[in-house]
């Protein structure tokens, strides 16, 4: 920890994480969340927001009193524009090393911001996604991932556990935090803007809904979600209680605007 006037080095404004677990900060940017997880020895960022995201992030950063430098690890849940953005640019300022799973990891490595959306879970949600695929793949920067994580490896950050959640996106990664009775990182896996919930754009719709079950069946306090509130105590309860609402109305609308 160290004593710095991180609003001389921010410009006076001034981005103040939540905390929502023990060591565990959300930074709220515009429309998404990113995490800080302080891990002992440095910083894990998990996620890097929008392209404009970065000066934020490092506001935050800095009010933790910490140095982008501190940051070890930047972990991608997938390679939408609003998880991986900021990654150039939050890489160049850290220093720190990409985790990602390997299929969401080639379309970073190319610059290719997401892939083609299926069919939606109801009429509005598949006119949406019609209407993301005729705007195409966003493109970016070119951005080297150091590691392809596998389905339940555990990475060197404190225990966190990395966990295959696919439908959102091939290479959809939820994180498991073994601290305060558990911790998930749930990507765009699901959202909690009105209620928790699925979004309302998917590669594959059923393999979200799979991948829903697959994390409700897990033990965890705390849900962190990129878009929305998190919740904070008995967040495993919530999640099976979406997967017996989406199992007895067959659909699910849209609960936030993730991408």
């Amino acid at each position: 920890m160290i004593n710095v006037d991180y609003r001389f080095l921010t410009g006076g404004a001034v981005v103040k994480p939540r905390e929502v677990a023990r060591g565990v900060y959300q930074v709220s940017l515009r429309g998404v969340n990113v995490f800080l997880i302080d891990a002992g020895d440095g910083l894990v960022l998990i996620d890097a927001g929008l392209k404009g995201s970065p000066p934020r992030i490092t506001e935050a950063i800095y009010s933790l009193g910490r140095l982008p430098q501190d940051v070890v690890a930047i972990v991608v849940t997938h390679a939408h524009r609003d998880h991986v953005g900021g990654l150039a640019e939050m890489k160049r300022r850290t220093g720190a090393e990409v985790w990602m799973h390997p299929a969401d990891a080639a379309l970073v490595r190319d610059g290719l911001y997401g892939r083609p959306f299926g069919r939606g879970q109801n009429r509005g949600s598949s006119a949406l996604s019609r209407a993301m695929n005729l705007l195409g793949s966003p493109k970016g920067q070119p951005v080297a991932v150091a590691h392809e994580v596998s389905d339940g490896e555990v990475l060197p950050f404190d225990g966190l556990r990395a966990l295959h959640a696919p439908g959102h996106s091939a290479g959809h990664l939820a994180l498991l935090l073994p601290r305060e009775g558990g911790v998930l990182f749930v990507g765009d896996a699901a959202s909690n803007v009105l209620r928790t919930g699925l979004g309302p754009i998917h590669e594959d719709v059923a393999e979200s809904r799979r991948s829903l079950e697959k994390l409700a069946a897990l033990q965890f306090e705390v849900a962190c979600f990129a878009h929305g509130r998190a919740l904070r105590g008995n967040a495993s309860q919530a999640f099976g209680e979406l997967v017996r609402r989406l199992q007895s109305s067959g659909a699910e609308g849209p609960s936030a605007g993730a991408d």
